[in-house]
Parts: structure tokens; sequence; C-alpha cells
């Protein structure tokens, strides 16, 4: 299996970025695409890598919000024959609130419109032999607060405790790793989620996106030293990860902590 961060906040040369993610995970059955970005960008960058979108057999959602979903609108023209998965409550209006204001954050209209067309799962379901979209994530960590200038709702607005959050557990023999999006749930929350879909006590490789920007220090040494008495092997910083973030997860955890960006693959 290869794995390949398609699109990030950082690119290295020929590829495009953007603040958003998207994963390609290649099987002897099909490629697997995780998250999509907020434009066409991953389709650039999956091409001059040399992949073809008619290769992807599954659409795989992390969560419901743009900057990973805008790209549905082109996956699913380009890669018509892949089975998209999403949680229910990806399609729910989500909406980000800051200084007064409120901005629409959620999924394009069109793909709103076809939720019927995919395979909404809550708990954990295989996408690709070896490929599993974890289902809900359990709260363990009880540290974890969200943040309150994410909202959503149908009828009534409320605080997004993202109920439709899903990590990628991609496993070949003992090597499993684990993807994330954004890890709204708390990075330890989505680890313990993988750890328990998969059957196993470690992770050899954790990439996605954090969402360790405006956390405090004393959130970071909690999660350094979950990381540190974890068996986790490499980490991958992505996305919404955050420089600070990557510096000081690296000055603690040492050279398995590394910065991601759009064309690194890992073969496992």
């Amino acid at each position: 299996m290869l794995l390949t961060l398609i699109l990030d906040n950082l690119a290295s040369d020929g590829l495009r970025s953007e603040h958003g993610l998207s994963f390609l995970v290649e099987t002897n059955d099909g490629s697997v695409l995780f998250d999509t970005g907020q434009s066409d960008a991953w389709l650039h960058n999956l091409i001059a890598l040399g992949r073809e979108p008619e290769a992807i057999k599954a659409i795989a959602v992390s969560h419901g919000h743009y900057d990973h979903t805008s790209g549905l609108t082109t996956a699913v023209r380009e890669a018509s024959d892949a089975e998209c998965f999403a949680h229910p409550a990806c399609f729910l209006p989500k909406y980000a609130q800051s200084t007064g204001e409120m901005r629409y954050i959620g999924m394009p209209a069109e793909i709103v419109s076809r939720k019927a067309a995919f395979t909404l799962n809550r708990s954990a379901v295989e996408v690709l032999p070896g490929v599993v979209l974890s289902g809900e994530i359990p709260l363990k960590i009880g540290t974890h607060t969200f943040e309150g200038r994410f909202l959503t709702g149908d009828d009534e607005l409320r605080q997004d405790i993202f109920e439709d959050e899903q990590c990628l557990i991609v496993r070949n023999g003992d090597f499993v790793a684990a993807l994330v999006g954004c890890a709204h749930r708390g990075v330890e929350n989505n680890v313990l989620a993988a750890m328990d879909v998969a059957g196993v006590a470690r992770i050899d490789l954790l990439a996605g996106g954090f969402h360790l920007g405006n956390v405090s220090g004393d959130e970071l040494d909690t999660l350094a030293d979950f990381l540190r008495n974890v068996d986790i092997g490499q980490i991958a910083c992505c996305h919404c990860t955050g420089a600070g973030a990557y510096e000081y997860l690296g000055s603690k955890l040492g050279p398995r902590v590394a910065l991601a960006r759009s064309g690194i693959s890992w073969r496992i």
C-alpha cells in the first residue's frame, strides 16, 4: 500500500497548496480518497503525481467542513464510479462565528443535495480491504473542550461537538496508520478510536491535521505526554496543526515528529 498526502497547506515543488487536506490510499483493490480540500487542487496534484482519478474506488469524508469537502464537487465527477462514505451529520449546516460575524463553513450545496448517493455510517465501515472509516469517535479523554465558535444545526444553532468526525485506519499486515482530518474531537480520542477499531496497541503512522493553533501550553503539555506514553511511530503534522504546535511537539518527542506537505508518501 502507498499513502500520499495529496493536498495540504504546504506543498512540494510543482504542487498546489491551500487551507485544506486530502489523502490518497492506494491498494491492490483500488484507491481511497480521504477528504478533498476546498477546491480542485487535489485533482491537479493527483495528476501531477502520476495518478488517475479513475483508480479511486471509494471517497471517505472526515467531517463536514468546507476545507475537507468542497473538492467533492470535482471528486464525484472525476471518480464517478467511486462509493462515497460520510457520517450523516456531515450534511448539517455548519458555521463559524468570530467577532460577532457568522459564516457558513459546511459542505457545498451541490453535495448536500446528493446526500442520498452517500453510504452513511455511524460505526466503523470497511471502504476497501484494509481501509476502514472509524465511525463516531468516542470522547474518552475528558479534558478535550470544543471551540465555541463552531456551530451546527438545522432549525436551531448549537455548539458543534463534531459527532460527524471520523478517522481513516489503514492496515497492511502488522503496520497500522491512522489518518485524521482536523482532530476536532481531540488527537488523543482519534488515536484511541483508531487503536480500538484496528484492535491494536500501536499506531505506526499518525498523520493529519491536529487543530492545535489556538490551544494553551497546558493542553500541548497534556497532548505531548499522551503521545509519549502511547505506542506511536511517526507523527506527521499537516493542515491545521499550527507551526508553533509542530515545533513544540518536535521539541518534546524528537525526530519522529515531522512537518508534512503535499506530495509526501509513506509505503506500508
